[in-house]
């Protein structure tokens, strides 16, 4: 092993150790702080492997362990990070087991298998990470603009174009060359990009915006002791012109605003004539939604709640009312539905509307 990748892969280990330490001090009791925890350490394994005599048996699976769950933790984190009001997919414990189990059947078999069904295995396994990682990018990028969170929106743009890109690069890197010569140069290069993502992320977190990740991810009141609870956040005081914005805000809104099928914060900040970071800021830290989706769902259930309550509404299909409040198709109104009220919208009227 080269003595430039040592360097530069010595410093990436220590930042990301740095990086870890405040994650796990400030995150820890959160699961998506857990899972970032295990993608850096992930991290730090695999660019420690290299520098390390071959390990084989149990030591080498569980040094390979951590690098093996990256793709898997980062998915986990992402999802945690992004669609915080919804649960993770049961199917996606299905690519996330068999990512696992080819990974270990590719190096760390407990039956010996013949070389052709180590690179079949080894093939599978690169396949289901990168599907991991690609799911993992497509949920950052899922309703990116929906969020209202301005940390989170840059650590989202961050994660997306930095970290996942890089991962997928490592990725292909490492099928391109399993089976051919590593050409000179490359593996310092990979420890230097390493290195300066790391530095580029502990500035980022100890000094830049130490506050932002707290600030991206929410923080179930379950999660900390009452007695060790931080005190909310003063809400900022509005001014005239913020007083009579969100006068107009609402009034806009009550009049029947959010049923316009497809609503974008972009399009209802054209409406009230007014600029989009503007309206971002006041439903966010005036009103205390963090996702513009959520906020719309505030009113549009509202509504279908009380026309599905409403006796004289009984001989309308669900589908109907729930593309009159701006729904596009039943699915994401369901799902809506069924976080506020813990039941289908047809049990509902069911309950409200006894035969």
């Amino acid at each position: 092993m080269t003595s430039g990748y040592l360097f530069f892969s010595g410093g990436a280990c220590a930042l990301l150790l740095l990086a870890a330490t405040k994650v796990s001090v400030n995150h820890r009791r959160l699961a998506a702080g857990r899972w970032l925890i295990l993608v850096l350490i992930g991290v730090i394994c695999y660019l420690l492997l290299p520098t390390l005599p071959p390990l084989t048996g149990l030591m080498g699976l569980l040094m390979h362990l951590p690098v093996i769950l990256v793709p898997a933790a980062f998915w986990l984190f992402t999802h945690l990070l992004c669609r915080e009001e919804e649960p993770f997919p049961r199917w996606g414990w299905i690519p996330i087991g068999l990512s696992i189990a080819f990974s270990i059947a590719a190096s760390h078999s407990p039956i010996p298998l013949g070389r052709s069904a180590e690179e079949v295995f080894f093939n599978l396994s690169q396949f289901t990470r990168l599907g991991l990682i690609g799911l993992g990018m497509l949920t950052l990028h899922g309703q990116f603009h929906s969020d209202l969170v301005e940390e989170r929106r840059r650590l989202r743009a961050i994660l997306l174009i930095a970290v996942g890109t890089y991962m997928l690069i490592v990725i292909s890197a490492e099928s391109l060359f399993a089976y051919r010569p590593v050409p000179n140069g490359v593996p310092t290069l990979h420890a230097l990009l390493a290195s300066l993502l790391s530095l580029a992320a502990c500035l980022w977190l100890l000094a830049l915006s130490p506050s932002a990740l707290g600030d991206s991810l929410l923080q179930p009141a379950t999660d900390i002791p009452e007695e060790e609870a931080p005190p909310p956040a003063p809400v900022p005081t509005l001014d005239e012109q913020q007083q009579m914005q969100l006068a107009k805000l609402q009034k806009h809104m009550e009049s029947g605003g959010y049923r316009y099928t497809g609503l974008t914060i972009r399009e209802l900040a054209e409406q009230l004539d007014t600029r989009e970071h503007l309206l971002r800021t006041l439903i966010n830290r005036h009103l205390g939604y963090r996702n513009f989706n959520e906020y719309l769902n505030q009113f549009r259930i509202d509504e279908a709640s009380a026309r599905l309550a409403d006796p004289e509404q009984a001989h309308l299909p669900v589908l109907t009312i729930a593309l009159d409040i701006g729904y596009r198709s039943l699915s994401p109104f369901n799902a809506a539905f069924k976080r506020r009220h813990n039941q289908t919208p047809t049990e509902y009227r069911r309950d409200k509307l006894p035969a």
